[in-house]
């Protein structure tokens, strides 16, 4: 494949704009003027979260501003992320992952949960087919990130949810042989358990 763009965030507009057709005829949505960057979602690095988008009233000029997570290279993943997000801001962030934003996820051919950016296998073939239109990708596909790890120091072990961000700790035997999900009613989902940390 050959390289159109020279940043991804010129890629990631392209994108955005080709989408914008699909999303008026399958879901009924007018995608807005979008800002697109990449980088870390405000939980940071740690989280699973792929990407985020802020409503029009955060911006000072009425703009929906959206991120795209920077260690994510795959062209069709990132595609995924980014109509995720695109359906958001269509609602302007309204609702969260409720009841009109699940049926654009659904209509446009997302799959299982609505906080995902799981696609069909007919919407995986039409991104593979955007991003071969687009060119490569402009992945720094070597940037590394947390790679090192250490052992934990205390016998409490950090349980973090990959949905919401919640973060409690549990001792190892409550945590061993169990599924946990977050305490948070709103969210209940199933929490990442660390038995390690990341070293500074």
């Amino acid at each position: 494949m050959t390289q159109i763009f020279e940043t991804r965030e010129e890629w990631l507009q392209a994108a955005a704009d080709a989408l914008r057709e699909p999303f008026r005829k399958r879901a009924g949505l007018s995608v807005p003027e979008v800002r697109i960057g990449v980088g870390w979602p405000s939980g940071g690095m740690r989280t699973r979260t792929g990407g985020q988008t802020w409503a029009r009233a955060a911006s000072a000029d009425g703009v929906n501003e959206i991120t795209v997570r920077v260690d994510i290279h795959d062209a069709v993943d990132v595609l995924s992320i980014l109509g995720h997000e695109l359906i958001h801001a269509a609602l302007d962030c309204k609702g969260g992952h409720g009841k009109t934003f699940q049926r654009a996820f659904y209509l446009m051919g997302y799959v299982n949960d609505p906080k995902s950016h799981a696609v069909g296998e007919g919407l995986r073939t039409e991104y593979a087919t955007l991003a071969a239109s687009l060119g490569d990708y402009p992945s720094a596909d070597g940037l590394a990130v947390a790679a090192r790890k250490k052992k934990q120091t205390t016998r409490m072990i950090k349980c973090e949810c990959p949905t919401c961000g919640f973060i409690f700790r549990t001792t190892a035997k409550w945590a061993e042989g169990r599924v946990l999900v977050c305490p948070d009613e709103q969210c209940r989902n199933i929490v990442d358990v660390y038995t390690q940390v990341e070293e500074d």
